[in-house]
């Protein structure tokens, strides 16, 4: 299985789900240069972390492995809110991508568990980010 291949069906399954969002596998080198109503709307990358775990049967070696994945959203809200908007946001972003984990399947990824997350802490109020940790297994 390709591993290109299985980061291209999540792209596809998430851009799916969240049609408003922008989807990508490039991690953007300037979040501030991207336009407000994009961050509005979501800025979800999908960056790899690493992997492995293979099965090494005879015969299927490389095969039934996992790769871990970096699931980050980049927002913003409306500059005259209180700082705890950017976590409602983020938080609610939260809740929207475990509910999309559950959707599967994610050819040709057999599943994709939640793992880990965390939060920008209201530090750069009015731009956030979350970062959740998956378990894709193939």
């Amino acid at each position: 299985m390709s591993l290109n291949a299985c980061m291209d069906g999540l792209k596809a399954s998430l851009a799916a789900a969240f049609p408003a969002a922008t989807v990508q596998r490039d991690l953007p080198q300037d979040v501030m240069a991207i336009a407000a109503a994009k961050l509005q709307a979501g800025v979800l990358c999908l960056v790899v972390d690493g992997g492995g775990d293979f099965g090494n049967y005879y015969g299927r070696e490389g095969e039934l492995g996992h790769v871990q994945v970096n699931l980050i959203v980049f927002l913003q809200v409306a500059e005259n809110t209180a700082p705890s908007a950017i976590e409602v946001a983020e938080l609610n972003w939260l809740d929207s991508l475990l509910t999309w984990c559950g959707t599967g399947p994610f050819a040709p990824a057999s599943d994709v568990l939640p793992q880990d997350w965390t939060q920008s802490k209201q530090l750069e109020h009015p731009y956030g980010w979350l970062i959740l940790k998956l378990d894709v297994q193939f």
